[in-house]
């Protein structure tokens, strides 16, 4: 009879990785690290933009609710250079008594083309709301760098402030 062969029983290798496989390993969670810091760099300026117009919307409510509630006028100035608004008592053609100092938009945020139409001849950087409630028609546009353009409006009659 033949003898089996003879089974060498295996060494263990060294059970640890190689110097390729950990570079690989590194190189692939640096990618994915960068993918996911983009991503949250894109919503965080979004959501800058975003909160930026709510309270924007929100300071000429108030605007509109100062004016109603105190009998005279309150214009929402815009310095589109600048890229700031300032609450102000009176019309804006004539208004110099501020109410509330300058807000300055976020980093990266733009105020754009703010124009609102006060009578028939000329149009303003501003919003005027009167005591009846009702405001100069017009609009100024709200965008982050790289991002949408969103338009501010202001209706005429109602003084009413949306987003489109």
């Amino acid at each position: 009879p033949e003898t089996p062969p003879v089974s060498r029983a295996r060494t263990p290798v060294d059970a640890g990785y190689t110097m390729i496989e950990m570079i690989v390993t590194i190189a692939l969670a640096g990618t994915l690290m960068a993918i996911a810091v983009s991503g949250w760099q894109g919503w965080a300026r979004a959501s800058e933009q975003d909160g930026f117009l709510t309270e924007l919307r929100a300071e000429m409510r108030q605007a509109q609710q100062r004016a109603v509630t105190t009998g005279s006028s309150v214009c929402v100035r815009f310095d589109a250079a600048a890229e700031t608004y300032t609450v102000l008592d009176g019309r804006c053609d004539s208004a110099t008594t501020v109410l509330q100092q300058p807000r300055t938009a976020p980093s990266g945020v733009d105020l754009d083309g703010p124009v609102f139409q006060h009578g028939t001849d000329h149009t303003e950087p501003g919003v005027t709301f009167t005591s009846r409630g009702t405001a100069t028609p017009g609009q100024v546009y709200v965008q982050r760098d790289g991002g949408p353009r969103t338009k501010l409006k202001v209706e005429g009659l109602t003084g009413r402030v949306s987003t489109s």
